[in-house]
């Protein structure tokens, strides 16, 4: 049995190759700005929330913040999501007659 022993600076020429340059990252934040529109506001669904719910606390219709939202139904909501709420309607009830 030999025993072969190698030290560092051996003529070996796998030894003497020169590494690849260490790549380094540069750590960055990355910051997300939301626009939402004069008059609007952003709502967090809290647990038990539904669009009817919200839409009727903020005198919205639910058509008004699924169109708003992007959102594919008016189920398509979750406990934690940002909604971004259109400003409320303003209901002008015209049917009423005055006398003259």
């Amino acid at each position: 049995m030999a025993v072969v022993g190698v030290a560092c600076g051996t003529t070996d020429p796998a030894s003497q190759e020169r590494l690849p340059p260490i790549m380094t990252t540069t750590p960055t934040t990355t910051t997300t700005t939301t626009t939402v529109a004069p008059g609007d506001f952003l709502y967090v669904v809290q647990s038990g929330d539904t669009l009817a719910k919200i839409a009727e606390r903020f005198s919205v219709t639910i058509v008004a913040i699924v169109e708003r939202n992007a959102l594919p139904s008016a189920d398509a909501i979750q406990a934690g999501q940002t909604l971004e709420i259109p400003e409320g309607l303003l209901v002008i009830d015209d049917s009423r007659t005055t006398e003259p």
